[in-house]
């Protein structure tokens, strides 16, 4: 659950929070990453986690890494500003939206009983009275709640709608105090009235309100808390501590805004199931260890693509499921709160995966690439993409489909999403070399005619280029591709008034 500052649950983000996820990216030390099929290095995580302490992006930070069934603990920084407490493996740390796979896993147990199916109509397991959870004849299904597809609100109450001209400190309390009292049956009534934003199953798009559900079908099949089957399902049988009791004051880190003012807790019953849980890095290790046994056939349920394909980008059951460079599959999943963020993924035939609690918000895509930094520098960076890197850097980005063609001639596994050149063009952009990333973007563009992410990012180089008039057509391509695209019409308008 990202409270505050969302990111999607898809690569199609929104132009703003795109562009704020890979800025975020150069702050990695690029000295972590590792030649092509360089032999595995001494873990970096923990030069990454004192990183992030050092430049005072956190005040504390835990991770863990799983690899060949052993667990490295990497931590840094306070738990509380001013404070003497460390961080340590045992700290706690709101998880955010990485609570959605937990509620995903207790609904696949549900499924492997035969107390529900994922294809059922989700007003199997609601009064009457929810006839807006459909458009025309396709009603939300159980999977469309877990793959991201149901087209529910993200909100429910709509905090934003609370928030009027207050300043950024003030907003986490705003949310926290509407979140105060309002319970499961206040969801379900303002459900009632609330509007799909799609046909479901068309799309992924993030929804606190579709997980909240869920753990609301699940108390109704099993009859039991939500919390008593987190419990009997996973925590228990993983040796894990309770993510929704409150654990020792002197384990528990304060949450801090992305400006630093610490902000409250996020403890409303409410949104368990959607954002609420909490873990130190300890617990996230033993459920990252199961995630990469897989010996469960629930979690294993889990980790089956329900919507998309992995060479594009799919979604499990919240896990997204893609491709790296060299066609190595791996799953993923992040979060936020008020005053933290997380992040972990694995690579089950690698066995190998990583964690990582910071205990400020809005580091979700720093801590992305965190891990990504620290994977490369355990196995090396991947050979195709080296490949092609040094033959773009050598001619200068002149003809990256030809180069693109080439590598892959050399090395057929290499694996380029739209997503992954998108970063790598913004990377450039950023750095600043704009005539480059145009060149990148253009290719993506060229590969994805139909993406309104790629056209809005090609439109953001040609304008840094100097070309307004190429920038102005690109956006309106991307703006009639997306009309939601809230980025391409400011852009458009700014253009058109010459500033």
């Amino acid at each position: 659950m990202t409270i505050i500052a969302r990111t999607s649950s898809t690569s199609r983000v929104s132009g703003m929070a795109r562009r704020e996820l890979l800025a975020l990216a150069p702050a990695i030390p690029l000295a972590l990453s590792g030649p092509a099929n360089a032999a595995p290095a001494a873990d970096p995580v923990g030069t990454i986690v004192a990183e992030f302490v050092r430049t005072g992006r956190v005040d504390g930070i835990s991770a863990a890494v799983v690899h060949g069934g052993r667990t490295r603990f990497h931590n840094a920084g306070l738990i509380t500003r001013g404070d003497s407490t460390p961080a340590t493996e045992r700290s706690v740390y709101e998880i955010g939206s990485i609570s959605k796979t937990f509620t995903g896993l207790l609904l696949a147990h549900a499924i492997l009983e035969g107390r529900a199916a994922a294809s059922d109509d989700v007003h199997k397991y609601l009064p009457p009275g929810y006839d807006n959870l459909a458009r025309g004849d396709r009603p939300v299904r159980l999977i469309d709640l877990v793959d991201t597809t149901s087209a529910l609100p993200d909100n429910l109450p709509d905090w934003r709608q609370a928030i009027g001209d207050a300043k950024p400190e003030q907003i986490p309390f705003i949310a926290a105090k509407l979140l105060e009292g309002y319970t499961s049956e206040k969801l379900m009534a303002d459900l009632r009235t609330a509007s799909l934003v799609d046909t479901p199953g068309a799309a992924p798009r993030h929804s606190n309100v579709a997980s909240q559900l869920v753990g609301i079908v699940l108390e109704r099949l099993y009859g039991r808390p939500y919390e008593a089957l987190l419990a009997q399902y996973v925590e228990r049988p993983l040796g894990m501590a309770s993510g929704v009791a409150a654990p020792s004051t002197a384990l528990v880190a304060q949450g801090y805004d992305p400006n630093g003012p610490a902000t409250p807790a996020l403890t409303a019953p409410v949104v368990r199931a959607a954002g609420g849980l909490r873990y130190s890095a300890a617990d996230m290790a033993r459920y990252l260890a199961a995630q990469l046994a897989a010996r469960d056939p629930a979690i294993a349920l889990t980790h089956q693509p329900a919507w998309g394909a992995p060479d594009t980008g799919a979604i499990g059951f919240h896990w997204m499921i893609a491709k790296t460079a060299d066609s190595q599959v791996y799953l993923r999943h992040g979060g936020g709160t008020f005053g933290f963020s997380s992040y972990c993924d694995f690579y089950p035939d690698k066995g190998y995966g990583i964690v990582l609690l910071a205990n400020r918000a809005g580091l979700e895509g720093a801590l992305q690439s965190a891990a990504d930094a620290a994977h490369d520098a355990l196995f090396g960076r991947p050979r195709g993409l080296a490949a092609l890197e040094a033959a773009l850097e050598q001619s200068r980005y002149a003809d990256v489909a030809a180069s693109v063609a080439d590598a892959r001639r050399r090395f057929p596994e290499l694996h380029l999403t739209e997503e992954r050149v998108n970063g790598w063009g913004y990377r450039l952009l950023f750095a600043p070399r704009p005539a480059e990333a145009k060149a990148l973007f253009g290719y993506n563009v060229a590969e994805h005619p139909d993406s309104w992410n790629a056209h809005d990012s090609y439109a953001e180089a040609l304008a840094a280029t100097g070309d307004r008039e190429g920038g102005l057509a690109e956006y309106r391509r991307s703006l009639a591709l997306n009309p939601a695209n809230d980025n391409a019409g400011k852009m458009i308008a700014k253009i058109e008034a010459g500033q």
